[in-house]
C-alpha cells in the first residue's frame, strides 16, 4: 500500500464511523419510550395501546405486552393513530402520556390535551375503523399410532374462522375424528358450526346472533342432529391477556337415530369462550364450552367442554394439547354418557 492511499483510507473509515454513529443515535432519537413505574425505560416502537395493555415491538426481545398499570409516560416519535372513546380519530400524531393526561399533537401545531381515560386504543387495527373485516381463525390435525399388543390409529382434524368488522361477525366451526383399533372402526364422529353475530348499535360488547350445528356420530347411533336458534350475547373482556364471551339461547334440536327413529325437541342452548395469554411467551390457555338442555326432559342435557394451552412454534405454526369432556344425558340404552378425549395436535394460526 503507497503513502498516498493510506490517509484516504483512514478519511474514509473514520467518515463510515462517524456516519454509523450518528445513524445509530438518530435511530435511539427517533424511537417511541415507554418509563416504567420501576424506573425501567423501554425503546422501541408503539404498536398499539389499549384501555388496559401496551404492546411495544422492541430490539432486543421483539413484540412484547405491557400492563397499563406498570407504565408511567408513553412518548412516541413515530407519527400514531389514535382513537377516542367518543369515536373521534387523530392520524399521524405524537403522543407524551402519563396516567393522568395524554398530549397528542402534529408537526407544526399546537397539542390537544385529553384525560387519559378518554382514550380508546392508539393503533387500533383497520376494522377498528371501520375498514373491512379482520380475518383470524386456526387449523389443527393431530395423529396417533399404536403397534403391538394394540394396533390403533387416531386422527382429527379441527379448524376455525372468523370474520369481523365493527357492525357483525361471521363463525364457522368444525372438526373430525376418526379411530380404528385392530383393523376394526371405534370412533367416527363430526360437527359443523355455522354462526352469525350482530352487534347493537352504538355497542362494541352485547350482540344478538343466529347458528346452525350439524352434528353426527356413528357409534352413538347419531345419524344426524340438527340445532337451530338465535340466541343474545355478550363480549365480556376482549383483549390480548384476557377474553372472555358467553351466549343463551332457544333453540330447535331435529335427532336422527339409527334404532330409535327422529325426535324433535325444543331446548336452551349457551356457549362460553374464553382464552388468556397470561403466560406470555406467545402461549393461550383456552376453554370452551357449550351446551343444550331439553325443555321437555331434565335428563336430555348435552354438554361439551374443551380445555387446553397452545404453544407457538415458528411464522404461525403452534402445538396444543387438550382434554376434551362430552357428555349425553339422552344416549341411546348401551352407549355411555361421558366421553373423555385427550389429544396433542399441531396447526397454523392466523
Amino acid at each position: 500500500m503507497d503513502k498516498q492511499t493510506l490517509p484516504v483510507l483512514c478519511i474514509t473509515r473514520t467518515l463510515l464511523f462517524i456516519s454509523l454513529i450518528f445513524g445509530s443515535g438518530q435511530s435511539v432519537l427517533q424511537a417511541d419510550r415507554l418509563l416504567l413505574k420501576n424506573g425501567s425505560v423501554i425503546i422501541g416502537n408503539l404498536i398499539s395501546a389499549e384501555a388496559d395493555v401496551v404492546v411495544f415491538n422492541t430490539p432486543f426481545a421483539g413484540e412484547i405486552t405491557v400492563l397499563q398499570e406498570n407504565i408511567l409516560r408513553i412518548s412516541t416519535e413515530n407519527p400514531v393513530t389514535v382513537m377516542m372513546e367518543d369515536g373521534t380519530i387523530y392520524r399521524d400524531r405524537q403522543i407524551v402520556s402519563t396516567e393522568e393526561a395524554m398530549l397528542v399533537k402534529a408537526e407544526g401545531e399546537s397539542g390537544v390535551m385529553f384525560k387519559a381515560e378518554d382514550i380508546e386504543m392508539v393503533n387500533p387495527q383497520p376494522w377498528k375503523l371501520g375498514d373491512g373485516y379482520r380475518w383470524s381463525g386456526y387449523a389443527r390435525f393431530g395423529i396417533e399410532r399404536e403397534r403391538g399388543n394394540t394396533d390403533s390409529e387416531d386422527w382429527e382434524f379441527n379448524a376455525s374462522s372468523i370474520w369481523r368488522s365493527l357492525t357483525d361477525r361471521y363463525t364457522l366451526e368444525g372438526d373430525i375424528e376418526h379411530e380404528k383399533k385392530n383393523g376394526r372402526r371405534t370412533e367416527n364422529n363430526w360437527t359443523l358450526l355455522t354462526k352469525y353475530d350482530r352487534f347493537f348499535k352504538g355497542s362494541v360488547e352485547n350482540y344478538w346472533g343466529v347458528k346452525s350445528v350439524l352434528e353426527s356420530d356413528e357409534f352413538a347411533d347419531l345419524d344426524l342432529r340438527t340445532t337451530l336458534g338465535p340466541y343474545l350475547g355478550r363480549l365480556f373482556f376482549e383483549n390480548k391477556l384476557f377474553s372472555l364471551q358467553a351466549e343463551l339461547g332457544p333453540v330447535y334440536v331435529n335427532e336422527q337415530f339409527g334404532k330409535v327413529g327422529t325426535t324433535e325437541t325444543t331446548g336452551m342452548s349457551w356457549i362460553v369462550k374464553a382464552d388468556s395469554g397470561i403466560i406470555g411467551h406467545g402461549t393461550n390457555l383456552y376453554l370452551k364450552h357449550d351446551g343444550n338442555q331439553n325443555l321437555e326432559s331434565s335428563e336430555d342435557l348435552i354438554l361439551n367442554t374443551q380445555i387446553g394451552l397452545s404453544f407457538p412454534l415458528i411464522h404461525g405454526f403452534e402445538t396444543a394439547f387438550q382434554i376434551e369432556y362430552e357428555y349425553d344425558g339422552g344416549a341411546v340404552e348401551g352407549v355411555k354418557n361421558l366421553d373423555t378425549t385427550y389429544d396433542w395436535n399441531v396447526g397454523y394460526t392466523w
